[in-house]
């Protein structure tokens, strides 16, 4: 399974990358070592895997990636909604993936956090920085419930 994880992951961050209107790159030399995560939003995994999937950035990254998708600005609540559903997004393509590599994996609609804090009975799988040309960074973090020897 710990090569499975891997490739969900990958192809799961391909397939978002079909309605990404820029190249996403992962980047972890030149991600910064601690992003400014202003926008995060939570979404629950259950299943096979029981967790959270995190994606972080910046309002600034978001801005512009919204306006590239929708060709205006957003900002506050649209802003919100936008991160919302752009984690909701990943986290499907995501499961749909896990499903091609026989894991069930359920999503939870997901939770725009404005401050977030790491529990500490969840243990960190991934930690994925995605470079977004021209725009900025988002990172993507997968954390278990339970420490999963056979899963990294």
């Amino acid at each position: 399974m710990k090569a499975s994880m891997s490739v969900v992951l990958e192809k799961a961050v391909t397939s978002f990358q079909s309605f990404i209107p820029t190249t996403l790159t992962v980047d972890t030399e030149n991600a910064p070592k601690v992003l400014p995560a202003e926008c995060i939003v939570s979404i629950g995994l259950t299943g096979d895997i029981t967790g959270q999937l995190l994606i972080k950035s910046d309002e600034v990254t978001l801005s512009n990636l919204a306006t590239s998708m929708f060709g205006m600005a957003v900002e506050g609540s649209m802003l919100q909604s936008f991160t919302c559903e752009l984690g909701n997004m990943l986290a499907g393509n995501f499961a749909t993936e896990a499903t091609q590599h026989e894991l069930n994996i359920d999503i939870t609609p997901p939770t725009f956090l404005t401050n977030y804090t790491h529990t500490p009975h969840q243990h960190l799988l991934f930690k994925l920085p995605l470079k977004l040309e021209d725009k900025g960074f988002l990172e993507i973090n997968i954390s278990v419930n339970e420490e999963l020897s056979n899963i990294s």
